[in-house]
This record gives structure tokens, sequence and C-alpha cells, in this order.
């Protein structure tokens, strides 16, 4: 028996069991599984195979039909229930399809691309357009992957039941802000003049096997994220973005010494930074302040110091840091922090 693989799938069933009960009744069958698990030991080269494998095989069944779709909600709005079947087709398509899933594990990673992160941005960069004085500017975000938040001025929101921006018929994106005094407000989405998206791994969803791979990094169970994504990958199509990949800071550097001096930008990232060193972190400091001694820049950042949301405005190089919101990216809650007392 492989007892580390074993102990990893069990360790695994009880971090989807509230989230995903399809993955934790497969996780917890396969950990009993001393054949199964012996077949899958030679795949399972890092901590980070299992999700890993739940995943590539979701995205072969989106490709090849299956009984075992009969299990899935990606598939059916009324599922079946778990059972012995399920194993038998869940390993019966795995053997099937094992080099296709082998080669996705190799190839991509976990990172999710969550449409409904976009709402942070709205009344941030409503904070900017009141201060600024300015209406269009130009946008770049770092770690865009996909370059689906950089398409939020295509997308629709509704804050705290009440309050609607945006064409809601095409996205609705329902978000609580609290401790948020001016919510009414809040500034109707402008269109950026440009958009450029930087990224080291870029996600290339106009193809069908980057499109796949990211619908499968949802759970089954998790139907609106995947709704959510399925309109803003049409929007994309629609609307397409500029995405460079490569080193982020040398990315951001060239970029910026391209755009126009007289147009303000604004740079921005969610959660990119979160594993940075803290030498990379001051590297890409540096680039924005070398910039902001000739452009406008308003750079807003999250993980950088702490998990809240900051905004750094350069004036002629002189920079001014405000603490904005804390963001609860899983529950889709703001807390606004303007004007609290930064503490780093």
């Amino acid at each position: 028996m492989p007892e580390k693989l074993k102990k990893q799938f069990q360790a695994y069933k009880e971090i989807v069991k509230s989230d995903s009960p399809l993955y934790h009744f497969i996780a917890d069958k396969i950990s009993e599984d001393e054949k199964y698990l012996t077949q899958l030991k030679p795949h399972a080269v890092d901590a980070s195979f299992i999700p890993l494998f739940f995943t590539a095989v979701l995205k072969s069944l989106y490709i090849y039909e299956d009984d075992l779709r009969d299990y899935y909600l990606n598939f059916t709005d009324k599922p079946k229930a778990p059972d012995v079947q399920l194993m038998r087709h869940f390993k019966s398509f795995t053997d099937r399809y094992m080099t296709n899933i082998s080669q996705d594990i190799r190839r991509y990673d976990l990172k999710k691309n969550i449409v409904e992160r976009s709402s942070v941005l709205i009344p941030i960069f409503t904070q900017i357009i009141k201060a600024s004085g300015h209406e269009h500017f130009n946008m770049i975000e770092l770690g865009t992957r996909a370059g689906l938040l950089l398409n939020f001025d295509w997308y629709g929101y509704t804050f705290n039941k009440s309050v609607v921006l945006g064409d809601t018929e095409q996205m609705n994106i329902k978000v609580r802000i609290n401790q948020y005094d001016s919510l009414d407000k809040i500034e109707p989405l402008v269109h950026p003049n440009q958009k450029i998206g930087i990224t080291r791994d870029k996600m290339d969803i106009t193809t069908e096997e980057d499109h796949l791979w990211l619908l499968s990094l949802y759970y089954p169970e998790e139907n609106k994220r995947r709704k959510y994504y399925y309109k803003a990958r049409k929007l994309f199509l629609e609307h397409p973005v500029d995405i460079y990949e490569g080193e982020e800071i040398q990315l951001l550097d060239e970029q910026l010494s391209a755009l126009p001096e007289d147009e303000p930008i604004i740079i921005f990232h969610i959660h990119v930074t979160k594993h940075w060193s803290d030498e990379r972190k001051q590297q890409l400091l540096a680039v924005i302040q070398k910039h902001a001694q000739s452009k406008e820049i308003y750079h807003v950042h999250h993980q950088i110091f702490n998990s809240d949301i900051y905004l750094d405005s350069f004036f002629d190089g002189n920079v001014k840091r405000e603490k904005l919101a804390h963001f609860d990216l899983n529950k889709l809650q703001i807390v606004w922090l303007y004007n609290q007392p930064i503490k780093l």
C-alpha cells in the first residue's frame, strides 16, 4: 500500500468535504483502494498531484463522452448520487485516458480565475477617479493570467442588493461592501484607454485546451463561478486584451516606458505577489517609483505588505499611500478601510 499517497488522499477528502461532496467521495474511495493507488503512484510527483489529477480528469471528461458525466453537475442538472458504479466508471475512464491526464498534470497549475474578484476594483477605481479628476486611464494588471479581471468594465455589478452598475443583463456580479458611505456615488464604468496584461504564465482562453483547463479548476459544485467564467470568456472573445508573457517586473518596466507621459496609469494586482520574496517586492516598487518621476501613476496593490488593499498615488515622483479595503476573496465581501491608519 502506498501509505504516503493514501494519507494525501485522506487529507484531501477532508479539505474538499464542504465544497465538493463528489470529490470527497471519490478521494475517500481511492484512499482505500491499494491497487488503484499503486497505479497512480508513478504520477504523484508532488503534493499538488491530487487536485491536479481531479482537474485533469474533469478536463478530459469535457472532451470525451462517458457515463462518468452522469455524476458531475458540469454535465447534468440532476447528477446521480455517488455510488459503487461511480468508482467503476471513474477508474475505467482514468485508465483509458491516463496519457492525456498525466500530460495536463505536468503542463498546468492550480491557479483559478475567479471573475467575481473584479468587483473590488469598482469602488477603488471610483476613489482614484474622484481624487485625480481624471476619468480615462491606461490600465496594467500584474499576474493577469487570462485577462478576465482587466475586462471589469464590461461586467455588471450589484452592490448591497441596491446599487447597480454596468450591463447586468450580460453578467450580474453580486457583492457586499461594508463601511462604505458613498455607495450612491460609485461611478459608472468607464472604459480605459489601453489595457495591458502582464503574467509569467499566460492562459490563452481563445484556445480550447487552456479554456477547458480553467473551466475544470472549479469544483463540479461551483456552478455560479462556472457561469461567471463562461460569460467572462464570451466577453473576452468580443473584447480581447493584450497579454504579455514573461518576467513580470521586466515587462512592467517595458510597458511603462512605452505608455504616453501625458496619460495617467493605474497598475493593479490582486493576490499575485503573495509568494514573492521581499527583495522582489521592493524591485517592483522601485520600477514604479522610477517611472513615476515622469508619469502620473496609481498603484493598487494587495499582498505586498498584508492582505489589505492599498493605493499608492504618485505625483511628480512623490508617493501618497492609503489603505482602501479588505477583500474576502472567497466570500465576496469588501470591507472599506479608507482613511484608516496604516500599520505595515
